[in-house]
């Protein structure tokens, strides 16, 4: 084996490793110079208007399934609005009579203190029938 000079051998493995930095590039280069003919398969003769009437009718089955997602939603939002309505018109009418029942033991109630401060005024003022009944002990 013959020695090669330090300079030479510095120089060769330079351009070695030049060549093997620039091989990947080149091979993406060289597919990318492909003709595009070879690329592209060639389309088939399509007849516009069979195209155009296809393209029309999933457009149409398109907008007829997003037609009745819509309805059904509505119908959904009506129902749920019906009983939201309903039940509050339930909780009012309990309120209400709630409110009522309230209104009458109050004046039930009422009507009983004033009773008794009129027999406690009286009873105090001298009239004894209308004192309370002494409690048994």
């Amino acid at each position: 084996m013959s020695r090669l000079r330090p300079d030479l051998a510095l120089i060769a493995f330079a351009v070695t490793l030049s060549l093997a930095a620039t091989a990947p590039a080149d091979a993406a280069r060289a597919k990318r110079k492909k003709p595009v003919a070879t690329q592209v398969k060639p389309a088939e003769p399509v007849n516009a208007e069979a195209e155009r009437a296809r393209l029309n009718a999933e457009e149409a089955a398109r907008a007829k399934k997003q037609t009745d997602e819509n309805a059904a939603r509505q119908a959904a939002h009506d129902a749920a609005d019906k009983a939201r309505a309903e039940t509050l018109a339930a909780q009012q009418a309990a309120a209400a009579k709630a409110q009522a029942e309230y209104q009458a033991a109050k004046a039930e109630y009422d009507a009983a203190r004033a009773k008794w401060e009129a027999d406690v005024a009286a009873c105090k003022a001298g009239n004894r029938k209308r004192c309370a009944a002494p409690k048994a002990k």
